[in-house]
């Protein structure tokens, strides 16, 4: 009597893996197929994700993916926080199950920085007003740059006339810009001269 068999086992961890397309909200993730299959097919990918944990729990590994439908080792990442790090764990199947993990980090791409602290007036002088700020403690994953400066007008309004122009006839006028500088956290700009009379 002759006997023949075949052993397989789960795959080998899949290689190279590298963002591809990165958004505020989503991460394209490309990777090479695994070098040995060790004996079946490989079907598909198992993708999961380790979330943030909560208060007083260990982080917890979700699965966003039992098995990809498509053999192409590609997979977009949606749903995600801009300029947040994420943890991937990525393993192709075969009819065994899931094989070795590759892990992979992840970052989605930067948003638009806090706004800065309320501003107040460090001086007044000649009809100008000079304006100061404090830097926001978040800069949305990039380095600020500059900063826009605005005031909002009501030309023709008085305090001492109630029936003058209102809020409806405000309009927000360009200032200018203050140029952000690397070590500074507090910011000022001189703004005017302001309408006589208004």
């Amino acid at each position: 009597m002759r006997l023949r068999y075949h052993v397989c086992t789960t795959p080998a961890a899949v290689e190279d893996i590298q963002s591809a397309d990165v958004k505020q909200s989503e991460v394209t993730v490309r990777w090479v197929p695994p070098k040995n299959d060790h004996g079946a097919q490989v079907i598909g990918y198992q993708i999961s994700i380790l979330l943030d944990p909560k208060p007083n729990e260990p982080p917890q590994w979700y699965r966003l993916c039992e098995c990809t439908k498509s053999k192409t080792p590609v997979y977009v990442v949606a749903n995600l926080k801009g300029n947040t790090a994420y943890l991937l764990d990525i393993r192709a199947v075969n009819k065994v199950g899931a094989g070795d993990a590759h892990e992979f980090q992840i970052t989605t791409a930067p948003v638009a920085p806090d706004p800065p602290s309320k501003p107040w007036v460090e001086e007044a002088r000649d009809g100008c007003l000079n304006v100061a700020w404090y830097s926001p403690e978040n800069d949305g994953g990039m380095p600020i740059t500059a900063y826009r400066i605005k005031m909002r007008k009501i030309l023709g309004a008085s305090r001492w006339n109630s029936f003058g122009p209102g809020e409806t006839a405000a309009s927000w006028v360009e200032m200018g810009s203050v140029l952000a500088a690397g070590d500074a956290s507090m910011y000022n700009a001189w703004v005017g001269p302001l309408e006589v009379g208004a």
